[in-house]
């Protein structure tokens, strides 16, 4: 309401004290997910927990997982050629994800740049697979090559994680389009789930694996695509506004008083006259988008941080690797228990 964008700002109107290390990172999703800004601006970068102050997921072993972006897992012949280059060029472990996406393991910290320089230079984004936010827009193959297909489902998912890349919201979103109700993309297992009808889309919403698994409630059916998107946008930001930090939308879901008649009601008929509102808060987001990579690789002072240490240009050779499964992976405390430890200089 007031379009506080620090965390100075909030703390002058609002708290007292310096902030502690629970406000900073609740505070840094909330305004990630209010204004969309670069979350390594100097005044930003200080409330990220590791993941996002580094952009990237810190793993069991103190490496790195690096997951470009692969919307809709549509993916060239050369772009596969280069992951699997950077993947032998630095001896990490590939994997095919569930979101049909290759991400590599085994990253060291002071390697991201370099890594990631590769990478946006053969047209990859990062996939922020480090942060809250827009992870994957699973896809079956569609009416494009599937005898059962009733509609474009990779045509959809592409524009859907093209439109929604990078926006933060209070927990992980993941989104999946089938093209028949045959199901492939398996979207009804979804925050947001997209099965084509012969009449139009059939859009589920708040579903999610994980703990507690919650299938899709059908929220609406036999929309058009732009409605479809419409109907995305207002979800989301709606979300972004009323859940707890760190909620599933299916918790979410479940907490709003009403339940799924309330959030229709929100949604489709504007009970709360704040359909518009929610659209154009979008849309910033939208507009905002940068890839965090793409700009971090351009500036030294930001390239200071993937030092492992502060006064030593020294790399980390602390983490050694073992091959299994004809792989490389970190060793275990048992294979490693020689390794002595590394001193500051």
């Amino acid at each position: 309401m007031h379009e506080i964008k620090t965390f100075d700002a909030l703390l002058t109107v609002h708290g007292s004290g310096r902030g502690c290390e629970i406000c900073k990172p609740t505070v840094a999703s909330i305004l990630a997910s209010c204004w969309n800004d670069y979350v390594l601006k100097p005044e930003l970068a200080v409330l990220q927990d590791s993941n996002d102050y580094y952009l990237g997921s810190i793993q069991k072993e103190g490496t790195y997982s690096v997951g470009p972006r692969v919307p809709g897992g549509k993916i060239t012949a050369d772009k596969l050629i280069v992951l699997g280059q950077v993947a032998k060029d630095y001896n990490l472990y590939t994997k095919i994800t569930g979101g049909q996406r290759v991400d590599l393991f085994g990253a060291r910290l002071e390697q991201l740049p370099d890594i990631w320089t590769e990478l946006v230079k053969a047209s990859f984004e990062t996939g922020h697979a480090y942060g809250k936010s827009l992870r994957t827009v699973k896809s079956c193959i569609g009416n494009n090559w599937c005898r059962y297909g009733v509609d474009d489902s990779i045509g959809l998912a592409l524009r859907l994680e093209d439109r929604y890349k990078g926006v933060r919201s209070p927990h992980k979103i993941k989104m999946g389009v089938s093209g028949c109700m045959r199901e492939c993309a398996e979207a009804q297992s979804k925050d947001f789930g997209m099965i084509a009808a012969e009449n139009g889309w059939n859009l589920f919403v708040c579903g999610n694996g994980g703990i507690t698994p919650r299938h899709g409630e059908l929220f609406a059916t036999d929309l058009d695509t732009e409605t479809l998107v419409r109907y995305i946008d207002r979800i989301t930001m709606f979300y972004i506004k009323t859940a707890d930090k760190l909620q599933r939308t299916s918790k979410w879901r479940e907490s709003l008083e009403g339940g799924l008649e309330y959030l229709q009601d929100v949604i489709i008929t504007d009970s709360l006259e704040i359909a518009d509102e929610l659209e154009a808060q979008m849309q910033l987001l939208i507009d905002n988008y940068v890839c965090e990579w793409k700009e971090t690789i351009t500036n030294t002072e930001k390239l200071k941080r993937f030092r492992h240490f502060v006064n030593s240009e020294r790399d980390n050779d602390n983490v050694i690797f073992v091959t299994e499964r004809e792989q490389i992976l970190p060793a275990t405390k048992s294979e490693k228990f020689q390794i002595k430890t590394i001193e500051l200089v």
